[in-house]
């Protein structure tokens, strides 16, 4: 009677530990995490499987599956993504040509990661890391993200590097510099009380065409600056930041250029579209006063992309992430347009079974002056670009195996007039 007792009472406690959270749940929860990681990176430090590039494929397929040559826009696609054992930035034609490609080792570039902290996000192999951001000049160089701004010239030197901790789009700037998502690590004492340290400040950098830091501007100073603190702070979120330190997550940055302006008279050129997944809301900031001109939250959900378009709207990538990798609950990503003039929203594609797609984390859009839309599909591999019934006219699949493909972290299509260089060969 009392082993059956006591197996009861343990069974009960057991029960309370995982229902209430109390002693030992997070001792509990540390070792499962850690046993967790230790399994997802060790194909990774034995360099036998890239466990943080793959995801589960659902599509068929490998590489261009689908080319209308009378209906998809003309050019070449960069992809930024990982091929053949290693990260790797590509250009290709629309039948899938290759025709040039940057192999990317952060261990030839960066001779050692000091300036990231804190110390346990130092990438261990260049497989625990992702490309983010990147664009393609027209002399065929190439700046990208991984870890600070890089540029390659067309042949894959290194002309400069910025060594802070940047992250997530990489756009150009007006005055041919570019603006990229930065972060700063806030360790010891808070710059933004009530928010507990450690946490990480989400920044706008502003690179100079050489490779010079011109400007970091904070997010969270312009929450404060604007009265913004109950968005920041809404739906009694807690004041501590989640496990990856992150606060509000920017991931996007567009400037809106000269001409432009016209289709929006409440903006100037030279204002910055900002994209912030945590509290699903796009800005519009000026980023010399660092006023918010205007902001939207939602209809979205954990956003990504946001752009300014020549009929006055700005279109999302909608991940509308719905907890799950599947997207079975909300039905999937969506690109919508909303007019900043009114709020009023539309959805352009996705949201219907035969326009299904979705990708829970990152993502990409591009709307040509057609009206077809480009889309990156990251965590499913996959770059898709539709017309304006819906229907796919070129699809792209990054796979690994049978069952696996690679995480597509970036795309854009380049019009062939776009580029300078009559031959892209190195030799």
């Amino acid at each position: 009677m009392f082993i059956i007792s006591l197996v009861a009472g343990i069974f009960a406690y057991g029960m309370a530990v995982g229902m209430y959270e109390i002693f030992p749940y997070q001792h509990l929860k540390y070792v499962k995490d850690s046993l967790f990681q230790v399994y997802d990176e060790a194909g990774m430090l034995t360099k036998t499987k890239p466990t943080k590039q793959l995801f589960k494929s659902r599509y068929d397929g490998t590489g261009v599956v689908y080319f209308d040559k009378d209906s998809a826009v003309p050019g070449l696609t960069l992809i930024a993504s990982f091929f053949d054992g290693s990260l790797e930035i590509r250009l290709i034609a629309l039948d899938g040509e290759i025709v040039n490609r940057w192999p990317i080792n952060m261990f030839d570039i960066w001779e050692n990661f000091d300036y990231v902290q804190p110390s346990e996000s130092r990438p261990a192999t260049e497989w625990n890391i992702t490309l983010d951001g990147a664009m393609l000049l027209p002399d065929g160089s190439v700046v990208f993200n991984l870890l600070g701004v890089i540029k390659l010239d067309r042949c894959g030197n290194l002309k400069w590097k910025v060594p802070k901790m940047t992250h997530h789009s990489l756009e150009p700037s007006i005055d041919g510099g570019f603006w990229v998502g930065g972060k700063n690590y806030i360790g010891s004492k808070s710059k933004h009380p009530p928010i507990k340290t450690p946490y990480e400040e989400d920044t706008i950098l502003k690179i100079s065409s050489d490779g010079s830091v011109v400007r970091e501007i904070s997010i969270l100073d312009i929450f404060w600056k604007n009265n913004l603190l109950a968005l920041l702070f809404s739906n009694n979120r807690d004041f501590d930041p989640n496990p990856e330190l992150d606060v509000i997550h920017l991931n996007d940055i567009d400037e809106l250029t000269v001409g432009l302006e016209d289709a929006f008279p409440q903006f100037n050129a030279g204002d910055l579209l900002v994209s912030i997944r945590e509290p699903n809301m796009i800005m519009v900031i000026d980023p010399n006063t660092e006023i918010v001109k205007w902001y939207q939250v939602g209809p979205w959900i954990q956003q990504h992309d946001a752009d300014f378009q020549e009929n006055g709207t700005i279109s999302v990538f909608d991940n509308d992430f719905d907890g799950t990798m599947d997207g079975s609950i909300f039905g999937g990503s969506k690109i919508i347009s909303v007019d900043p003039s009114n709020g009023r929203t539309e959805i352009l594609y996705g949201g219907q079974d035969r326009e299904f797609m979705y990708t829970s984390t990152q993502g990409d859009h591009q709307i040509f002056r057609n009206e077809n839309i480009f889309i990156v599909e990251a965590n499913a591999g996959r770059v898709i670009e539709v017309d304006v019934n819906g229907r796919i006219v070129w699809e792209y699949i990054n796979r690994y195996s049978d069952d696996e493909v690679c995480r597509l972290s970036h795309a854009i299509r380049y019009p062939l007039d776009y580029f300078t260089v009559e031959n892209w060969s190195c030799n």
